[in-house]
């Protein structure tokens, strides 16, 4: 019997048995957690039933509905290819072109009001411009608690599309709540930009194939590239990461002398899904755990720049999804 349970909090989706799935068989559909979070592409094999035990132990898989999946509202996000652009050529993203920020549509943005007082920030999304260069966002909310604008208001933004940080004001226009909620504002100013060059570490709960290489034998990243058919791999989860490394959970330990892994995993960027690709340095280990897993600090030493840029723009795109987070 198939489960029908909406995922909460995460419409459009619905619960999957495990019941449903074999590891011998590609994926029917790609998997999402409960929250929405990207866990494995449709065509996509499991390593074993022990893997597939494994997702459903740590994560809540769910699939698009038909109806939702057909229209491409169920995850509400595209694969993106690797290609010349940090998302890819696949990538959805549409900047909004003479404005003093590179504002792509989807993009998450940190809200304050009052710019000079130490609010709480809550996020927004930018969905929308007018030609006169106004943007159109979603409500300013924080959870399912909205920010109580209005007309006149003057706001700061924050926003990160990829290579620095950008902090600008805009003044609220107008509030409208037909045929949807929408908040109209004036054109960015103020713009202060701020290069990044290094990504902190947020937390995640991500799915990366994880294979053992070793670069002195045949067993090599570059040979994995070439021909990744009867490589070993197997489920690990993500649980942070920065553009210089990850830090993952593994059901087993990693082979004895084991000092260099292929990881592969994907990350959701807007209104994409960025499959990534990299050879990582095993820095540190701990474990068995109290459950069990074993713990592993990985440092990135071969990864493509548009790899690493995909990285940066999830590692910040998080940040501004969380309120907390300070830059």
């Amino acid at each position: 019997m198939h489960s029908t349970c909406i995922a909460s909090g995460y419409p459009g989706f619905v619960a999957v048995n495990r019941r449903e799935l074999d590891a011998h068989a590609p994926l029917s559909w790609p998997l999402f957690d409960a929250d929405g979070t990207p866990l494995l592409a449709a065509g996509e094999r499991l390593p074993s039933e022990a893997d597939l035990d494994w997702l459903f132990t740590m994560f809540a898989p769910h699939r698009p509905l038909p109806e939702a999946a057909a229209t491409g509202e169920g995850a509400g996000r595209t694969e993106a290819a690797n290609s010349t652009s940090p998302l890819g050529a696949g990538a959805s993203t549409v900047y909004l072109h003479g404005l003093p920020v590179p504002l792509p549509i989807g993009a998450w943005l940190q809200v304050r009001v009052a710019p000079d007082a130490e609010t709480t920030r809550v996020r927004a999304r930018l969905i929308g411009r007018a030609p006169n260069g106004m943007l159109i966002i979603t409500p300013p909310a924080s959870g399912e608690t909205r920010l109580p604008v209005s007309a006149g208001d003057r706001l700061a933004l924050w926003t990160f599309p990829g290579d620095n940080l950008y902090e600008f004001t805009c003044d609220v226009h107008s509030v409208h709540h037909g045929p949807f909620d929408y908040v109209v504002l004036s054109r960015p100013a103020q713009v202060r930009e701020t290069p990044v060059r290094r990504t902190p570490r947020v937390d995640t709960r991500l799915v990366a194939r994880l294979s053992p290489i070793d670069e002195t034998s045949r067993a090599s990243f570059r040979r994995l590239l070439a021909d990744p058919k009867d490589t070993p791999e197997w489920l690990v989860l993500v649980r942070d990461i920065s553009a210089d490394g990850a830090g993952i959970i593994a059901k087993a330990p990693l082979p004895d002398g084991c000092h260099h892994v292929a990881l592969q995993f994907r990350v959701p960027i807007g209104a994409d899904i960025v499959p990534i690709l990299g050879m990582a340095a095993v820095r540190g280990v701990e474990g068995p755990r109290a459950d069990g897993t074993w713990a592993y600090g990985l440092e990135f030493m071969q990864m493509d720049t548009r790899n690493k840029a995909a990285i940066r723009c999830f590692v910040y795109e998080s940040r501004l999804t969380d309120p907390r987070a300070g830059h």
